[in-house]
């Protein structure tokens, strides 16, 4: 099935919810979300100084516990080959999907897709790629001596050019080490596992990307500011060839979105960068 038959469907069951629920029941745009995030590379490099975020997203339309949603998120990298701030790479993530409460749990079909540029270089072919899948999210279970909030997904790569990827398996955690009147102190963990077919024009094979983040949330309601310091363990940093990068980052979120619409006291990019 081609990407837009998937979402000319997805499209059309989203507009035959409220036929099957009483008025009531129905909320037009429930929710918009907005999130900005900087972080600073170290050490940094000629192509790779600053790591930038700036999306939003919003709730369509709420039927019920079902909710039809999109986000769009442009991250930038910026460097300083040719002068101080170089804005050298741009990748645009759109999802839509449904979020499906189930107690206190989300269960979310996805569609997610990612494109790849370079900024103001030549670029020889195209890079993007096309997932759906399904994720879990919510709070951890009173029944474990944690607070936070956990995510799972699987996707598989439906359409993709240049890449290669096949299957996806993401998992985040974050955790609220102790709440003060003055912040909250959190430690985050990433993990992202990536199976690559065998014909890839970017030769390499199957690869894990990891992220360790800590640091001081100060959140009311659906606001929140993040002060972190992450480590990571990054595969494809460069958009035409193979390349890692294991370096720390230092950055700061800033987001807004209604209480409870991705958790309280969390990064309106939950379950965040991918």
């Amino acid at each position: 099935m081609t990407t837009a038959r998937l979402a000319l469907l997805g499209a059309f069951g989203l507009a035959l919810l409220p036929t099957v629920a009483r008025t009531s029941d129905v909320q037009l745009f429930p929710e918009v979300t907005v999130q900005l995030e900087g972080a600073y590379y170290l050490p940094p490099e000629d192509a790779f100084v600053w790591d930038t975020w700036i999306g939003a997203g919003a709730g369509l339309l709420r039927v019920k516990t079902v909710t039809g949603y999109i986000t769009a998120d442009v991250e930038t990298i910026l460097g300083r080959e040719r002068r101080a701030f170089d804005a050298n790479q741009s990748s645009y993530h759109l999802e839509g999907g449904l979020r499906i409460q189930a107690g206190r749990q989300l269960v979310i079909p996805f569609f997610h897709h990612v494109s790849r540029h370079l900024v103001d270089r030549p670029k020889t072919e195209l890079v993007d790629w096309n997932i759906l899948g399904v994720r879990l999210t919510g709070p951890i279970p009173p029944t474990l001596p944690l607070v936070g909030r956990y995510s799972a997904s699987v996707g598989h790569t439906v359409e993709w050019r240049s890449v290669g990827y096949e299957w996806e398996l993401a998992g985040v955690l974050d955790i609220e080490v102790l709440r003060c009147a003055w912040g909250t102190p959190f430690v985050r963990a990433d993990l992202r596992f990536v199976t690559v077919a065998p014909h890839a024009s970017i030769s390499r094979g199957d690869f894990a990307d990891l992220l360790g983040e800590a640091g001081v949330r100060f959140a009311s309601g659906g606001r929140h500011l993040d002060l972190f310091v992450a480590y990571e363990h990054k595969n494809d940093v460069y958009v035409l060839a193979p390349g890692i990068r294991n370096r720390a980052l230092v950055g700061l979120t800033i987001g807004l979105a209604p209480s409870g619409s991705a958790g309280p006291n969390l990064p309106i990019g939950w379950p965040g960068r991918q």
